[in-house]
């Protein structure tokens, strides 16, 4: 190599050596703004935060009537964006299967603050505060939402606000006159049914959280429309002190022999109880996912087929099963519990309880209980133990059983939607509840005194959190920016 390919190769070094160098600082200088850009960020949402909480405090103040107005700030803001949102946050409280059926108690948006950082934004909402990043949202401190025993008092905050998207972080809050009939007016206590709050929302994981935080119940999150529902069941004891009751007026007539009417204090009629449904579909679901079936090989989608004698266990079917021979139960070791998501005939088969225990076989049918012809259901035993066979049904009983038979039921037949109409010569003995009753022919309706001290729980489904005081109020607060 000469002396000038020399001089050339130190040139070209030096010039590498300072591109390196002028990489590896701007690199770093990039990566380190970065970082100081996002720890700047946080700092700042982390600021907001405070400054959001101390807000909830302070509209809390001002919604529920302890004072008029309150200044707030909510410190540096100008990192980010400030936006007021009227219709932000969408809240529903509706009483489902209660006495008057659904009533919906409130449904409106109800208004959402937030500060939109580049990482992370943070809300207030509902009079609580939420924050949101990488798609996910989290509660800082809870909304106005108070379920202490079996009483909810839900005072609902509604932000409002003229400016949507001020420039400062601070302000005043006051109190604003809403609409009066925002709200439906519920009858305390409840006396049935299911109170259902459902929250749509950006921020709908916070608010799962806190509602699984604040109750053992059902709290359910959908993600596809941003929505957290949560049930609270409204208990009610339900007691048999006679073998029929009607929840209609005039519900009960006899057009036979007047022999075999009944007495008047041998029935009730324009009864209030709270319907099965919902306990009905819940059973369904648990039982769809955990049942007994593959434990017994005469168990399949039709029905029970020529079973004989079969002991303890959950037994699920999703058609219209039946029963295709005479079916013994043997609870000795344990309960029976059978679930029928549809109608069930037992057609002319007897469905006997042929051991001595306490325990017993309870149905659970979601759709109509049919029978024909001159089946016994109840025990084997002489004397008349009625509660140790259960049906809760949602639809009909007896709806196709031509009414010419002489069945033989020995139960509680919990169905007070449906219509019974007879015309053959039953024998019911046990405690019966239905819509209306008329009967012809000869029937026989005996009670039975144990039934005398027995009562059942009716609830909106199982796993659920009772009611008995629902509270629910609107409070408008306005927000005036500087």
């Amino acid at each position: 190599m000469n002396r000038s390919e020399r001089g050339q190769s130190e040139v070209i070094g030096v010039v590498l050596l300072l591109g390196i160098t002028v990489a590896a600082v701007t690199a770093t200088v990039a990566t380190g703004s970065v970082a100081l850009g996002l720890i700047t960020d946080e700092a700042r949402s982390s600021g907001v935060e405070n400054g959001m909480s101390q807000l909830s405090s302070q509209s809390s103040l001002v919604a529920l009537g302890e004072t008029d107005a309150r200044r707030f700030d909510l410190g540096s803001v100008d990192g980010g964006q400030l936006r007021l949102n009227e219709s932000a946050g969408h809240v529903e409280v509706r009483i489902e299967n209660g006495t008057d059926g659904e009533t919906t108690v409130y449904n409106d948006s109800i208004g959402t603050l937030e500060y939109v950082g580049e990482e992370r934004t943070v809300a207030l909402q509902g009079g609580g505060v939420w924050t949101s990043s990488n798609g996910y949202g989290r509660m800082i401190s809870p909304p106005e939402y108070h379920y202490r025993g079996t009483t909810l008092t839900f005072p609902i905050v509604r932000l409002t606000g003229t400016e949507q998207t001020p420039q400062r972080g601070t302000g005043t809050v006051s109190r604003s006159a809403g609409d009066p009939d925002a709200v439906t007016a519920t009858r305390n206590p409840l006396e049935n049914g299911t109170v259902v709050v459902e929250v749509q929302s950006d921020y709908y994981e916070g608010w799962y959280e806190f509602f699984s935080q604040r109750a053992d119940g059902s709290v359910t999150k959908y993600d596809a429309n941003q929505t957290t529902v949560a049930r609270l069941v409204v208990p009610d004891e339900v007691t048999f002190d006679r073998p029929l009751s009607v929840t209609t007026v005039g519900g009960y007539s006899h057009k036979g022999g007047s022999d075999k009417e009944l007495s008047e204090t041998q029935y009730k009629e324009d009864v209030t109880v709270p319907s099965p449904n919902a306990h009905i579909a819940d059973m369904v679901e648990l039982a769809s996912d955990d049942n007994d079936n593959s434990d017994e090989s005469c168990v399949n989608t039709d029905g029970f087929d020529g079973c004989g004698t079969i002991g303890p266990g959950t037994y699920y079917f999703d058609n219209d099963p039946t029963v295709n021979d005479d079916l013994d139960f043997d609870t000795t070791d344990g309960d029976v519990t059978v679930v029928v998501d549809g109608d069930f005939n037992i057609g002319s088969n007897n469905l006997t309880i042929v051991d001595d225990s306490d325990n017993s076989v309870t149905y659970y049918i979601n759709g109509s209980l049919d029978l024909q012809g001159d089946p016994f259901v109840g025990t084997e035993e002489d004397s008349i133990d009625a509660d140790r066979t259960q049906f809760y049904v949602a639809e009909g009983f007896l709806d196709g059983s031509g009414g010419d038979g002489n069945p033989t039921i020995e139960a509680i037949v919990y169905a007070p939607n449906a219509d019974v109409e007879t015309r053959g010569n039953p024998t019911l003995r046990g405690a019966f509840v239905t819509n209306s009753l008329e009967t012809r022919g000869n029937p026989q309706l005996e009670y039975d005194t144990d039934l005398a001290e027995m009562e059942i729980t009716i609830t909106g489904g199982t796993g659920q959190n009772p009611i008995t005081y629902l509270h629910v109020s609107e409070n408008v607060v306005e927000v005036e920016f500087d």
